[in-house]
């Protein structure tokens, strides 16, 4: 490992230690929570500390519509519910606070002091706990307010935010459908987002209008206050499942980048895509060549996601007859396919979760699975599922193959 990486992650986790246990500018931590009541749609209510919500989507219902048999599948520690609700709202908090770790808490407090309920996050071995058990009540160490001028929006997400392209996409773009839907978006003056070290996450930006100097990241500003803070709901809320309104506004804020592709249907001489992990560290097949082999001969191309820029995936995907890819952030471009693409989604048996079935389902993709045998020790949590390596039986593939391709 790299001396200067494993400083980092050392001082990272003396930090962590640090923040729990010396006490220093304790008037920061928060002295309650400010809890928000159900509105109804298009509504309105000032809370205590002058916090203006307003309504977006109001008991929002998402469903996860698949197979009893891959729901069974679905790894036991992180079984997705069948139905939710969420109360998608937008937040303006006059002289509110803003205080992360940038990955398993965000805290937005109001000017009274108080951790305001549903725009608030925080995650406990990849799950949201209740806003009381936000990890900012737990800390001791703060650092002052860098105090900010206007009106800042946060994106932060916690989780994989930060560096994963599928939780950009899912977890950090879609709030600004909440805003513009909150008709707030041309009062910002900062849009605070959880990193812009990569590639994906400048040129998103840069295509949804988002000005380069109008970008803050929440890996340099830890702790703000500001003349108003502007907050939504998280786009899954406190869930995993993929709202439908997600997937809309992606499709219809990328799919103009590629003319004439938003309406067509699957072009029969479409290419059949293969998206390889190589560049990845977890999860690689480990057999790939012999996959590859395989999927030439059935006239499969292989795609390098990170190798392509974000208008040449939405290209590439939306113009695919067919997608073949073991599980993982680099699928997430399948947004952008069309309706009847077929799909075959190869899982680790260790990390078998849903987002991707669950976005199919709701694209109205023919989706199809494999589950292969896992590496190792069984995985008894996502950390050791998603770190997995699989070896692809390319007889199921082709079984699979010779039944679709055929179809196709």
């Amino acid at each position: 490992m790299n001396y200067q990486i494993l400083l980092k992650k050392v001082a990272k986790r003396l930090k962590k230690i640090a923040v729990r246990i010396l006490p220093y500018r304790t008037r920061f931590r928060p002295d309650g929570v400010c809890f928000i009541p159900s509105l109804a749609s298009d509504s309105q209510q000032m809370l205590a500390g002058n916090v203006l919500v307003h309504s977006i989507y109001p008991n929002y219902l998402t469903t996860l519509d698949i197979s009893e048999d891959l729901y069974q599948a679905c790894s036991e520690y992180w079984k997705p519910q069948r139905r939710v609700t969420t109360d998608y709202i937008v937040v303006e908090v006059p002289q509110g606070r803003l205080h992360t770790d940038n990955e398993s808490s965000i805290a937005i407090i109001s000017r009274d002091n108080n951790l305001i309920d549903n725009v608030s996050l925080s995650l406990e071995d990849g799950k949201v706990t209740k806003p009381e058990k936000n990890n900012v009540f737990r800390q001791h160490l703060f650092s002052e307010p860098a105090k900010l001028e206007g009106t800042v929006f946060t994106m932060l997400s916690g989780g994989a935010g930060i560096n994963n392209i599928g939780h950009w996409f899912l977890d950090v773009l879609p709030r600004l459908h909440l805003l513009q839907q909150s008709g707030l978006f041309e009062e910002v003056d900062w849009f605070l987002v959880p990193s812009t070290r990569y590639s994906y996450q400048t040129e998103t930006l840069e295509l949804l209008g988002i000005p380069k100097e109008k970008i803050i990241s929440g890996e340099v500003y830890s702790h703000i206050q500001a003349d108003r803070i502007i907050a939504s709901t998280a786009p899954r809320g406190n869930h995993t499942l993929v709202p439908q309104w997600l997937i809309t506004y992606l499709r219809e804020a990328f799919l103009p980048v590629v003319a004439n592709t938003q309406e067509q249907e699957v072009q029969a001489d479409g290419p059949l895509l293969f998206i390889s992990r190589k560049d990845s560290k977890v999860r690689n097949v480990l057999n790939e060549d012999e996959l590859q082999n395989v999927l030439g001969q059935y006239g499969f191309n292989t795609v390098v996601s990170s190798n392509f820029t974000i208008s040449d995936k939405v290209r590439i995907f939306s113009q695919a007859r067919f997608v073949l890819s073991p599980t993982g952030a680099g699928l997430i471009s399948m947004l952008f396919c069309q309706p009847g693409t077929k799909l075959v989604e190869i899982f680790n048996e260790g990390f078998v979760i849903e987002p991707f079935y669950d976005i199919a389902t709701k694209l109205n993709l023919d989706y199809n699975y494999i589950i292969c045998k896992s590496q190792g020790k069984k995985a008894r949590n996502a950390a050791q599922g998603q770190k997995g390596h699989l070896i692809v039986e390319t007889e199921k593939v082709e079984e699979l193959l010779e039944q679709l391709v055929k179809q196709a």
